[in-house]
Parts: C-alpha cells; sequence; structure tokens
C-alpha cells in the first residue's frame, strides 16, 4: 500500500468526519433521522484527530491476512458477536455477550467504542493490572514468571503472562474462551501478543500481533497510540442497573409471534 501525503490524510479525514455527522442522526432507527443518537458525548462521531491512514502495520500493505478454508464454517457457526440487530430473539443466548454486559473481551476491550474508552494502567510488585471503564473489566498480568495455566483454565480475557523487553512491557495471552475469542479465533491456537511503549511522556504505542495458525494465514500486527489522560476518570459502568433491552427484546418477539406478525 502506497503511503499518503499528510494533505491527502487531511481531506480523507475531513470527508469522514463530515460524512459520520451526517449519518449520526438516524442512528436512533428512525428513517427520517428525527430520532438519533446524542452527538455530545459519543467518541464516534470526533474522528479529526486520528493521524493514522490504517492500523495495521504487519503485513505491510495494511491489511488483514485471509482466513483459511477450513476456518470459515466456524467462524460461519459462532455465536454472535454484534451488538442486538435483526434477532431471532428466543433466549438470552440470541445476543453478544457485549449487549449482557459479561465482556468485550481481548483485545476488545481496549478497542474505541461508542464511550467509555478509558482504561487505567497501574503497576506493583511483580504485577500489572489494566482497568477498563466499560463492562467493568480488569486484567491482573503476572510478571514473576511463573508457569502457564493448563489448558483446562480459560477465561473470556484469556490468562497473561507479562515481561519486560527493555523499557517494552511484553504480554503474552493464552487460554481463551470460544465464546469471547478475537474474531471467532480457534481458542485452542490463539495467541495475542501485545508491547506496550512509551513513546513521550504522555504517550504510548500499544501493539498487538494475533498469531492463529488455524484461522489466518499468517500472524498479523495492529498499534494504537495510547494518550495519558490523569484527568478522566474511570467510571462506574453500571450496565445491568435499569437495562431492561434484553427483556424487553424478548417480549416483544413473543408479542410479534402472537399477532403473526413474525
Amino acid at each position: 500500500m502506497e503511503d499518503i501525503t499528510a494533505r491527502e490524510l487531511a481531506e480523507a479525514v475531513a470527508r469522514r468526519q463530515e460524512d459520520t455527522l451526517a449519518r449520526a442522526k438516524f442512528f436512533g432507527g428512525d428513517p427520517a433521522g428525527l430520532i438519533g443518537n446524542s452527538a455530545e458525548f459519543r467518541d464516534i462521531y470526533e474522528i479529526t484527530k486520528g493521524t493514522r491512514p490504517w492500523f495495521v502495520i504487519d503485513p505491510q500493505d495494511g491489511k488483514i491476512p485471509p482466513i483459511l478454508p477450513e476456518a470459515r464454517t466456524r467462524i460461519a457457526n459462532a455465536p454472535r458477536t454484534g451488538s442486538f440487530g435483526n434477532g431471532p430473539f428466543n433466549s438470552h443466548e440470541d445476543f453478544s455477550l457485549m449487549d449482557r454486559c459479561i465482556t468485550r473481551g481481548l483485545p476488545g476491550s481496549m478497542l474505541p467504542g461508542q464511550y467509555g474508552n478509558s482504561y487505567q494502567i497501574v503497576q506493583g510488585p511483580g504485577f500489572v493490572a489494566i482497568r477498563y471503564e466499560m463492562v467493568h473489566e480488569t486484567r491482573v498480568i503476572a510478571l514473576d514468571n511463573r508457569e502457564r495455566v493448563g489448558a483446562t483454565i480459560r477465561s473470556d480475557m484469556g490468562v497473561p503472562r507479562g515481561h519486560w523487553d527493555g523499557t517494552t512491557l511484553v504480554v503474552e495471552t493464552t487460554n481463551f474462551k470460544a465464546r469471547s475469542a478475537y474474531r471467532n479465533a480457534n481458542p485452542d491456537t490463539l495467541k495475542l501478543t501485545e508491547r506496550f511503549t512509551r513513546t513521550a511522556p504522555a504517550k504510548i504505542e500499544w501493539t498487538v500481533t494475533v498469531d492463529d495458525p488455524t484461522t489466518w494465514s499468517r500472524a498479523w500486527t495492529f498499534a494504537i497510540p495510547l494518550t495519558m489522560n490523569d484527568q478522566e476518570a474511570i467510571l462506574e459502568y453500571a450496565c445491568h442497573e435499569g437495562n431492561h433491552a434484553i427483556k424487553n427484546i424478548l417480549n416483544a418477539a413473543r408479542a410479534a409471534e402472537a399477532s403473526g406478525t413474525r
């Protein structure tokens, strides 16, 4: 993929910002655009601060490698990973883990979403912990060279082990659950390798190498710059409190069936 000039990138970002705001009024599901989402507090509407044309840094063409043919069937039959959608809604299992306030998985918990994109990295003797605002998850990463756990012990965020490579924190994570493995990868063979490198007093380069030889034709790496902001507090993510979405959607589906409209 050829490099683009700073002017070309700025023009592309400006066009994307205009398009994002134009579509925002329809996000509420109203075809007339009269009931949309509030643009004031959602990070997805402010995209002009990005300075990178693409995030995949390996391969150099900026594209995720092809999925292996033998992995396509597994992925096609994987549980839903998106939010809500058009159903069918027959039980709570027809909703994603995010809809059910369970997890965004890894690296999903560190990828920007609609809101709640803050997290806190803290370090203590022998450990680093990363606390995520959205879905109230915390990863505790051991740095003491302890042995890896057996294959029967699994987590939605995987089981991490970390070490220092000079001034770079390297975290290798395995032992994922099938229901939350990144991009429906094979939880038995998936390994995520993160590298946290400080590039400025308030900047960290975060890279993730996705390695699953049973899903992609080769390992691939993406990178995202992180910015320190101690003025932005980690807020309580009360996902369940007052959340009647799943109950109401299931009730609406049963009502539609009873009325013959489904």
